[in-house]
């Protein structure tokens, strides 16, 4: 993927780089961190701490994620400010769906992923269904591979998260955000402006999978969530309840699979 304007993600600084037993002046950059405030029908509502591009994708993914979107209808109007760092949304949905994020404060894009809203929705059980998607084992190690050897800002930082979304055969698309979730909330959001039905798709992400992760994915119907890295017991947990899968350690043609009924996991398959 090309930024036509890398400058506005990315902050050079100048650093002591110790090698060798010596020191020697560095230039390197940096991912940018900004702060976006988050406007719901004229009240402000949090901010968020972001890699300053797919911000659509961020706002609406993180509203669809904590259930305050179901339908692209809803939204009436979506503006970004970048001069006052402002995302304004307005929205025709019932109140109570919005009291759900009337907590002010601030989603930082640490590895914590900042206040948490929804982790204990998603752990209700969901009716187990025939999976809609068959993938196989190589199918799951390309497309994980295809997320590593994605450059992007990161290329250039060493600093930021990507997330994907896939078919069995190609990713589709790769977005990328300081924070893990961030990176997650704008695949929802991009499947939801786009009107691409998610659960017959491969969610991918190259950070550790947690159940604020897990709780996202599910929201959206996600049938798998792969990481490159690891997972926690709770996330591992709330995606038996859910019926998602869950892949960890895709590397190198291995992995662990958490198997719960999202997929059908079928024998080789060349793409």
């Amino acid at each position: 993927m090309k930024f036509g304007n890398e400058s506005a993600l990315i902050q050079e600084y100048r650093v002591m780089r110790f090698s060798d037993g010596n020191f020697s002046d560095r230039v390197i950059a940096l991912a940018r961190e900004t702060p976006y405030t988050l406007f719901v029908n004229d009240e402000e509502i949090l901010s968020i701490s972001t890699l300053p591009i797919s911000l659509k994708e961020l706002f609406i993914g993180f509203l669809v994620s904590e259930d305050v979107l179901t339908d692209p209808s809803e939204i009436l109007e979506l503006r970004v400010d970048t001069s006052s760092r402002i995302v304004s949304i307005e929205l025709n949905t019932p109140a109570d769906r919005i009291d759900k994020i009337r907590k002010k404060g601030v989603l930082t894009s640490g590895c914590a992923g900042g206040i948490v809203f929804s982790v204990e929705v998603a752990v209700e059980p969901q009716d187990i269904h025939d999976p809609l998607l068959d993938v196989s084992a190589e199918q799951i190690s390309r497309r994980m591979k295809e997320v590593d050897s994605f450059q992007g800002i990161y290329r250039i930082t060493r600093g930021t998260h990507a997330a994907a979304l896939a078919t069995p055969y190609k990713v589709l698309t790769i977005l990328e955000d300081i924070g893990r979730h961030n990176a997650i909330d704008k695949i929802i959001g991009h499947c939801f402006l786009e009107g691409i039905d998610p659960r017959d798709k491969l969610l991918l992400t190259t950070g550790r999978i947690t159940s604020e992760a897990v709780s996202k994915a599910a929201r959206s119907k996600f049938p798998i969530l792969v990481s490159r890295s690891s997972a926690s017991s709770t996330a591992v947990n709330i995606a038996r309840l859910v019926n998602m899968d869950i892949v960890t350690y895709a590397r190198a043609g291995k992995f662990n699979l958490f198997g719960h009924g999202g997929v059908n996991i079928i024998d080789h398959v060349l793409d």
